[in-house]
């Protein structure tokens, strides 16, 4: 299928057909009589369509990619997380969502990750534009999700198309505000909604343990929604399902032998996890994340006239939806910079509440006419017009991922891999010391030791002896095949050869020198294979 597409930096029809598809999806969504099926219909085709280039585009975006491509990859051999894979900050449920699409691709390249974005954000805006629909009726759903189709759909930013960690976190929330959404979702004698969110309240710090602020948010609402009905039943259910889902977690974690290790690397680890400095400080910062994510201007934008249509045209406001994306979007700053890293895909945390923000003040508006809804899409669209001239003006590119049959999109493999390609078997392990999981997806072998980014058994930290302790204990029991050091040019973060390379881990040293032989360095790595292969030397 892929050999059908070809992107080269100005497919000026793809485009063209592109645009027309948004000016045809705005139409639809300001209409008098709206139909809401014709509207996400044609919101998804143009998601998936304007996608293409970036799905097809078969080399790493961002490293977040190729490390939980590999954890993915590692899980398909030993299902036990913790013991097999540690994804240090993201969360177990991100490496084994990518499992879905690397059935329909049939491997673990980047092609598949970037397939796993798209699904995602597909599933979040249907989940967020169903809540919008249940709480301010089809209307207000079509205009404010227009906004946020145009920005996922047509952004080429690669923090914002990657496969990120916050992608099932967020898809998370949004099914979970859809479920707040529901009419009657605490009913009496209805306890469904409230068992399934017992289960997704649990879930959702899986996805990443930094979504843990907005969390906290959504259940205050789920309380005050059960304190102002004066019936705690489907607390009851709620927390009876959560403790459920639980308990077997725990148990699973603790038959496999992994619980400590969930206790102290995921819990423990990232709460330590962080640049330093004050949450202050790291607030003063964020404006400078938004000044990056330029296309971001289409979420601002629509809560902007939103705003300004509210105050001229005020009506009656949902004060219970307001206040609760007020308090996602503080919950939101807070999930956004606490590590003071500034990471702009960080910026997804923040989508959610700033539509539902907008879509409570757009809600409150008296009479929405058709003028002020032919501005909000009009707007929304001349945005996206002039990101693109922007873009342009600067790049001089209309599409910065080109590719076809034969250029990035065939398997990418690099001198590196290459060379470890000549001395795999099949149910063979890899590790590479340092930080470059490309080796990894070139390769196809698994990762041989939990942590598939040495950075934290490498830098000072007070934890380094623990990470080292497992590092050299997964060594033993995996007895990779394969050893590289990455450390230099082709690594990231680490790359002072000098400080950092393997000979840093003295217990890491020991066991290459006994257990393996060096074979040569290509590009700068140095590659060992276990001494019982009877390994030749690189040519």
């Amino acid at each position: 299928m892929s050999s059908l597409f070809t992107f080269n930096q100005f497919p000026f029809l793809f485009f063209l057909i592109g645009y027309g598809m948004a000016a045809v999806l705005g139409l639809v969504s300001f209409k008098p009589k709206p139909s809401y099926p014709l509207f996400l219909g044609l919101a998804l085709l143009l998601l998936a369509y304007m996608r293409l280039p970036v799905i097809f585009y078969n080399r790493e975006l961002n490293v977040d990619e190729g490390q939980m491509l590999t954890q993915a990859m590692t899980l398909m051999k030993d299902p036990v997380y913790w013991r097999s894979v540690d994804g240090t900050t993201g969360g177990p449920l991100g490496s084994y969502f990518l499992l879905i699409p690397a059935l329909l691709t049939g491997n673990f390249s980047y092609m598949t990750g970037h397939l796993g974005a798209v699904l995602l954000l597909g599933m979040t805006f249907v989940f967020l534009s169903l809540a919008l629909k249940n709480w301010f009726g089809t209307r207000v759903s079509q205009l404010i999700s227009y906004p946020v189709l145009l920005f996922y759909a047509f952004t080429q930013l690669g923090d914002f198309v990657h496969y990120s960690s916050e992608l099932v976190p967020v898809t998370l929330l949004s099914s979970i505000v859809y479920l707040f959404s529901t009419p009657g979702f605490l009913a009496r004698g209805t306890y469904r909604t409230s068992i399934l969110l017992g289960v997704l309240f649990l879930a959702m710090p899986f996805g990443k343990i930094q979504s843990l602020p907005l969390l906290a948010a959504c259940l205050g609402y789920y309380l005050y929604s059960v304190y102002i009905r004066n019936d705690f039943r489907p607390f009851v259910a709620c927390v009876v399902s959560g403790l459920s889902a639980l308990l077997v977690l725990v148990l699973v974690l603790w038959i496999n032998g992994v619980l400590d290790d969930f206790l102290f690397y995921y819990i423990h680890a990232n709460f330590n996890y962080g640049e330093g400095g004050s949450w202050g400080q790291n607030l003063l910062n964020l404006p400078a994340q938004f000044s990056v994510a330029l296309d971001y201007t289409l979420i601002l934008l629509s809560l902007i006239l939103s705003a300004v249509l509210a105050v001229f045209r005020w009506g009656t406001l949902k004060k219970d939806v307001f206040f609760f994306s007020l308090a996602l979007l503080i919950m939101g700053i807070l999930a956004v910079s606490r590590t003071g890293t500034g990471y702009t895909h960080y910026l997804f945390f923040l989508v959610i509440p700033f539509i539902l923000l907008s879509a409570s003040l757009l809600g409150a508006v008296s009479s929405l006419s058709w003028v002020s809804s032919l501005t909000l899409t009009g707007a929304s669209l001349a945005c996206l017009v002039g990101l693109m001239l922007v873009h342009y003006k600067k790049d001089h590119t209309l599409n910065y991922y080109v590719s076809t049959p034969t250029y990035n999109r065939t398997f990418p493999i690099s001198p590196v891999g290459a060379a470890i390609d000549q001395y795999k078997q099949a149910g063979d392990y890899l590790v590479v010391w340092g930080w470059n999981c490309q080796y990894y997806i070139e390769t196809q072998l698994p990762q041989g030791v939990a942590e598939n980014h040495t950075i934290r058994s490498s830098f000072e930290h007070p934890l380094r002896e623990t990470y080292r302790k497992r590092f050299m204990e997964n060594m033993q029991r995996n007895r990779p095949a394969v050893v590289v050091d990455a450390v230099g040019k082709n690594s990231y973060w680490m790359q002072d050869p000098a400080t950092q390379s393997y000979e840093s881990f003295p217990e890491l040293k020991a066991y290459l020198e006994r257990q393996y032989v060096w074979v040569g360095t290509v590009d700068g790595v140095r590659i060992f294979v276990r001494a019982d292969r009877s390994p030749k030397r690189l040519g």
